[in-house]
This record gives structure tokens, sequence and C-alpha cells, in this order.
């Protein structure tokens, strides 16, 4: 599950005695990438989603080779979308409001495929790490709006999707070439914000053309899934994806990767000693026989020689076509498959969890002192095993137990053997993922190299004119205890450090000043830390980060609602000012933008507001919320402001600087000044005919401002649907509209009119009400014959 930060962090981390630092500052976020990645060799334009994104961002991609360029200004704050959920569900969680931003993602060909981590950053701070998603696999993007199901071409393929609002429902369709196994791999929750408490919990389903089930899953625990299922050649197959809840948001991007051929689920050894060739047992769906259903072959592979990678692909070939590759771990030690005593290390085994709750347990010799590397990892393709692992010294006793590292389901241990003997090794899965021959795990016990690797917070904040603290660690390992010499390349202009930098002799921490001068360009950069030193036989040991590090400035006004945390009864459907107070600091006494803030608090249905300019010298406004008809009276909603600032740098660089409103404003709905209604009735015209609705308002006996009424088309029905408005004045209470209809086939069957009143109360604030009209729409009746005489 995604963590949930309601305040962001500009530095979190978790370094020991180091802690977490926060800075009160409103940095960005990132909360989505449409498409969220793309082929390599390739340029996409992209939408970002941004939480509390100024026009003055910078981006930075880790690896340097893939570019994301900026195409315009942002959108304004956007509203989540209709339909919105009523009653008991209306009082969960609400969406972040992003700006949506039109980038460019440039790909070079020479980039390898997988997740390239990306952030941003402006004069408040930076953000949080996302991901792009690159492949090799050509793609093809999801149409917004659409209402069909999207014919896909030749596999293999991969769509970027999005499910956009609740209910909706998107479909593809397939015909695969041949007989023999399709897999399709959902990527959602993998590219998700780590600032975004929600994401797409796939529901995925695949029918025939005779509407029968063929596969269906579900990511209930917020995981990525990945499913295979049998086809026949030319047949058409149709794909179906929605959020286990139905739920829906601009956020919730995936990624569909649909695969022909067979799927490898697991194999036995699941690693390989280097330049060994030995028989390897592979189970996965239809990889014998093309059935669906788990099936085992076996095969003789040779692991490849050499130092050079850690890991080996392999493509199991099959009567079906080749398999999705499997990638194998590569070793200088024996990989084992069924044993339970281990008696020589360094040692790997392949163990299989068959059955459910099942507890492997292995006896392992080692002497006292010591030290062992000890990785268990879930090697089943499909959803992960959870594996506990746990360690009974030769008495008896428990020395020994972890589940989960950081990041991972996989358990992780650097082990010191207290005595000599037989120890007793444990392992066992906490999901319900277990319970079959594919149910595999590998778990091996290495000598911990000689070398370290670094730890840093993913980004700094350093507000301008100061000195902060950055924490430095590294994680040793094998025997190297020496001095780690530092290295910081790519600092920001007009920050220093001093030169000499090391992590001292056995020690893991430092604590590296970096001062920042008060007349620089306030900017960001990508900056480099590298640990470099020399291990036995002077064999270079080097471990190289990156972190985002941004020169900030400090907020300089304050705004408070004047009610305080004041809860006001709204009119539905109408305008409601609030007075706020605004307190102007450091001197500035320009224009504020006022808007809403990216994370709202019981932020329902629609409420919205405009953007509003504050001018100089102001200081107390009435702002403007619009409270629409549909909201629920039992319950209050709120809604927070972000103040926006635009002030020059000391080099007279104009940054937009964010602060957040301090409390919030409460809203508790009410009944509507103006309702607009119709008589229900069935109402039919044929396709290029005309036909009248009858349509009434009613509305508060003080309301006296004229309502204008129109008819407003939806999409699909831009330029096949209008009607002339007309304009109500006082005492008038009903009106027709005469709606035409294009003579287009497409619009044959049933349509919904919308109708809208609006009107301006002391002529500015906004009145609205609207009406759905259900009409069928025919086909035109065919023509009279005449008989010439």
């Amino acid at each position: 599950m995604n963590t949930l930060r309601w305040i962001a962090l500009t530095l979190t981390i978790g370094l020991g005695p180091f802690g977490a630092v926060a800075v009160a500052q409103l940095a960005p976020e990132i909360g989505y990438v449409h498409p969220a990645g793309g082929q390599v060799g390739s340029t996409v334009d992209v939408v970002l989603g941004g939480y509390d994104w100024t026009p003055d961002m910078q981006l930075f991609v880790h690896d340097s080779r893939v570019q994301i360029e900026l195409l315009g200004p942002p959108s304004p704050v956007l509203i989540t979308e209709p339909p919105y959920w009523f009653g008991a569900k209306a009082r969960g969680y609400a969406w972040p409001l992003p700006r949506e931003f039109r980038a460019r993602l440039t790909i070079p060909a020479d980039v390898e495929p997988g997740f390239v981590r990306w952030q941003v950053a402006n004069a408040n701070g930076v953000s949080p790490t996302g991901v792009l998603h690159l492949t090799r696999t050509p793609e093809v993007i999801e149409a917004p709006r659409r209402t069909t199901a999207l014919e896909l071409p030749d596999l293999p393929v991969i769509v970027s999707g999005q499910i956009r609002r609740i209910e909706e429902i998107d479909h593809y369709i397939i015909r695969p070439r041949h007989n023999g196994m399709v897999t399709v791999e959902l990527l959602a929750h993998a590219l998700t914000s780590p600032t975004n408490p929600m994401s797409l919990h796939g529901v995925l389903q695949v029918h025939d053309e005779q509407d029968q089930k063929v596969a269906d899953c579900t990511a209930s625990e917020g995981n990525d899934l990945t499913t295979s299922f049998r086809v026949e050649a030319g047949r058409e197959y149709r794909i179906s994806l929605h959020d286990l809840d139905f739920a829906g948001d601009r956020s919730y991007v995936y990624r569909l990767l649909i695969h022909p051929g067979p799927r490898v689920m697991a194999a036995y050894p699941a690693g390989g000693k280097r330049g060994e060739r030995r028989m390897v047992e592979f189970v996965g769906r239809g990889i014998e026989t093309g059935a669906d259903a788990l099936e085992a072959v076996t095969r003789e592979i040779t692991f490849p020689p050499g130092e050079a990678n850690s890991s080996f692909e392999y493509v199991l070939e099959t009567p079906q076509g080749p398999s999705r590759p499997y990638q194998f771990f590569l070793s200088d030690y024996p990989e084992h498959v069924g044993v339970q005593t281990i008696s020589e290390l360094p040692a790997a085994v392949t163990g299989r969890l068959d059955k459910p709750f099942q507890t492997d347990r292995y006896s392992v010799t080692m002497k006292q002192g010591e030290v062992w590397q000890i990785n268990a990892r879930s090697q089943t393709s499909g959803p992960a095993l959870d594996l506990d692992l746990t360690i009974i010294s030769p008495d008896g006793t428990e020395v020994a137990s972890i589940d989960d590292v950081p990041g991972s389901t996989d358990p992780e241990l650097l082990f010191t053997a207290p005595a000599d003997g037989v120890y007793r090794v444990d392992i066992s899965d906490r999901s319900s993922h277990s319970g079959h021959q594919a149910a595999a795990y590998r778990i091996s016990f290495e000598r911990p190299e000689e070398g370290f690797s670094l730890k840093l917070p993913e980004s700094l904040s350093i507000p301008l004119g100061t000195t902060v603290k950055l924490p430095v660690a590294v994680t040793r390992r094998g025997s190297y205890q020496g001095p780690v010499p530092l290295q910081i390349e790519g600092l920001p202009s007009g920050v220093t450090t001093a030169s000499n930098l090391v992590i001292p002799e056995m020690l893991n921490e430092l604590v590296v000043e970096l001062v920042c001068a008060p007349d620089v360009a306030v900017s960001a950069s990508l900056a480099r830390i590298t640990a470099q030193a020399a291990g036995r036989d002077a064999k270079p040991l080097t471990s190289t980060k990156s972190l985002v590090m941004a020169i900030t400035m400090q907020p300089r006004i304050k705004i408070t609602p004047e009610g305080l945390d004041d809860v006001s009864k709204v009119r539905r459907g109408s305008t409601h000012l609030f007075p706020l107070n605004i307190q102007r600091t450091e001197g500035f006494d320009g224009e504020i933008t006022l808007e809403m803030t990216a994370k709202q608090q019981r932020h329902r249905q629609g409420l919205a507001s405009d953007e509003m300019i504050v001018p100089s010298s102001v200081t107390r406004v009435e702002y403007p919320i619009f409270v629409p008809e549909w909201m629920e009276t039992t319950k209050t909603s709120r809604m927070i402001l972000n103040g926006a600032i635009r002030v020059p740098d000391p080099q007279g660089n104009i940054r937009t600087l964010l602060q957040r409103m301090e409390l919030r404003l409460g809203i508790l709905p009410e009944g509507a000044i103006l309702k607009l209604g119709s008589k229900p009735a069935e109402y039919s015209v044929p396709i290029g005919g005309q036909l009248s609705i009858p349509l009434t308002v009613s509305c508060l006996p003080e309301f006296r401002e004229p309502i204008r009424i129109e008819l407003v088309p939806q999409e699909f029905q831009q330029g096949l649907v209008s009607a002339d408005s007309i304009t109500l004045r006082q005492g008038e209470s009903s009106a027709s509209l005469t709606v035409s209809v294009a003579d287009d086939p497409g619009l044959i069957g049933p349509q919904d009119l919308v109708f809208r009143a609006t009107a301006y109360q002391e002529g500015k604030w906004l009145v609205k009400s609207e009406t759905t009209v259900p009409i069928e729409v025919t086909p035109k009746a065919p023509a009279t014959a005449t008989t010439a005489r």
C-alpha cells in the first residue's frame, strides 16, 4: 500500500540517528504521467499531472540520456470529474487536484528497457521520485473518453490508458494470429507516485466471442497482476479493465503489456553456477501442450561463464512458440533444488511452497564468527510471495527473524553465527499466493563482498542564504572498515561545501554542511555523490548516488479565514463569498493569486473555485466558491487554498512561491436558490428532425435575476444536437426549447439531453441548475412511394 503523506516533506530519510527532517514549504509532488513511458528510440508527447506545481518547474531524469521537455504553461487546477460518490462512499478519500502540463519525452535507442526515476523542483522544494516505464514493444495510447472497445494491432503490444472517472471500464479487442497462450500484464501500482495514497486496483477480465469468460484476476492487495489464457487464431477476445471499487481518477494511469506465447512462472533451480550445464525444470501455463493449465517441462541449460552479469535471460521454446524471457540468477557456488541439508557454504537453494501455510526448514552448518549475507527471493511470475525468514541456533534459540526489507516483500539478513553448529533456517509465506507448483523461492547464503553502499535522502531543499546539513551514510560489507572519501558533483550554483569530505574509519555516517550564498539565483540541480576507496589488493570500491537539490525561498504571505475554522451554510447551486485575511511579510506588497491547494480534506462532489487575483496592498478579500446543486446536505465539505506570488530572486529571476492557507473553509450545503426541471414524458424524434422540450424553473421569491436556459450537448453530441437559448425574466417560470437533431445514424437510440439554467446574483455570482431529459432518436420514416400516371 502506498504511504499517505498529508504534508509535503522536502527531506524525509531513515538514516538511523539522522532521523527525518522537514522544512515548512509547500514542495511540488508528481501525480502521474500519461502515457507513463514509451518505446526506446522514440519521442512521445505526454501529459504530466503535478500537485502544487508552478509555471517555473525544473525537471530531472536520473538517467541523463532520457529527456522531458515542457511544451507550455500549466492548466488550471483540475477538479475531479463527475460522476461522484454519494452516501457512505462520499465520505472516503478525496483525490488530489492536479495541474497538467504538456511535455515531450525523448528516449534514445541505447537506453535499456525498464524503470527510470525522475523528479521536479521549484523555488518551494523538490518532489519525491516518480518513474517512467521504458520498453522495446510497440505502443498504443488509449483515446480519452472512448466509449467503444479499442481494437489492438498485432501482438505484442503495450496499451497506455487511464481510468479517469468512477464507474469507468476500458475495453480492448485482440485477434491473435496463432493458437496458444496469450499473457496480459497490468502495470499500475508500479507507476503510482509515492505521495498519492490511491492507485488503480485492477480487475482484469477476458471474454471470447461467445461472451464466455476465459480469464479473471484481481489486484485486491494493491499489487499489479499478470494472467495468461488460451486463444484460437483469428477469434476475437475482449479484454476489460476497471478498478476493484469502480473508482477512477486522472492519476489512475496504467500500462497493459499483451504478449503472445506461454508464460514461464517458475524454474527449478532459479539460479545457475556460471559455466555450468544442467537440467532445469520449468513450470508455467501451457508450456508443454498449450492447455490453459500449469504444466512442467525440463530442458538442459548452459549458464554463461564470466563475472560481467549477475543474471541471465532464457527464452523457453515450446510447441506454441517462445515464452516470455525468464531471468535466472548467476552465481559462483552450488545451486540446489529440494535439499534440506546444506553442509557447505556459500550455496543457494530453490524451494517450492506447494502447500498452503507450508514452512520449509533447512539445516545449515555454520562456524562461530562467520558472516553470511542471507537473501530470500520470491521467484514466481505472478503475485509475489511474502516471505518470512527465521534462524534457530543449535541450542534451539531463535537468533534472527525478518519479514520485509524496505520496498520489497523479500527478507534480507546480514547474519553472524554466534557459535559452531547446525542452524535451522525456516522459510514461510505470509501471502495467500503459495500452495501450487509455481510458488518458487530462492534462498542464498553468500559471503558479503568487501565494499559499501551509499544511503542518501532523495532530495534536499536549501533555503537561500543558509547552511543546511546533508546526512550521508554507508552500509559496509565484508571486512572493509577503512575511511570512505566522498566527492560531490553538480551542486546548485552558489552552493559550496568542504573539499575533503571523508567518512572516518570504522564509522558509517557523516553530516555534510552545504552553504548557500544569499545573492545567488534560485535554481535546482541533480547532484551526484560518489564514495570511493581502495580495498584489498588495491581493488577499487565505489558507490554512487544522485539526489535533486533545490535552493528555495521562504514564503512571504499568510492567509487565514476570517471565521477561522467556522462552517457556513451555503445554498446549493450558488456561489458563496468567504472572507479571508491576508498578511504580507518580508517587505512583499505585490499581487497574490488564490487557488485551490492540491491535497484537500473532505473536498467532495465537484466543489470548485476559480483563481482569484488579490491586488497589491489588499489585506482582506471575499473569496467565491461555487457549491454544485447535487452536493449532499447531510455532511460538511472543506476547501483549502494556496496563495501564489511572483517575486524576483537575488539575480532578478522571477520565481513563484506557494503558501498553503492556515485552517480550512467549511461548507454545509442547504436548499437551492434555483431549480430547473422538466415534465416526465416520453420524447421521440427521427434523425434530421426537431422536437420541443418543455422546461420549468422555480426559485426563491427574493431571487429576481434574469435566467438563461440552454442546451448543453455532451462531448459526443457536439455539432449533432443544438437548440437556441432563451432568457426568462422575473415572473416567468416555464419555457420550451426546440432541439434540432442532425441527420446522423450514430445518434439512433436513447440519448440524454442536458439543459442548464444560469443566473448571477448581484450580476456577477453564478447560480446554476441542470436537468437531464431522456429522449429516443429513431431512424427516418421511409419515404412514401408515388405511382406515375
